[in-house]
């Protein structure tokens, strides 16, 4: 798995996470901590179909970096 498919995966994957965690909290009526801090960090992230659309954004450019790290520290472990 090359490393640019590593970033892609972390960020489409937590971008599906979050946007299916903000639709379930929307639909029980319960927003849990996590999720709560998670809308005060990434702006513009609010329960409405607009804001979850920003927050899937967000959420892609989180994964999108974090998979970068990631892939970069195999790569260095694994050599």
């Amino acid at each position: 798995m090359t490393p640019l498919q590593i970033v892609f995966i972390v960020g489409f994957v937590w971008a599906i996470v979050l946007t299916v965690w903000a639709l379930v909290a929307v639909t029980i009526g319960e927003v849990s901590p996590l999720l709560a801090l998670i809308t005060y960090v990434y702006e513009g992230f609010e329960f409405t179909a607009k804001g979850i659309l920003v927050g899937a954004g967000w959420a892609f450019a989180d994964g999108f970096v974090s998979g970068f790290v990631i892939a970069y520290l195999f790569k260095v472990l694994t050599v």
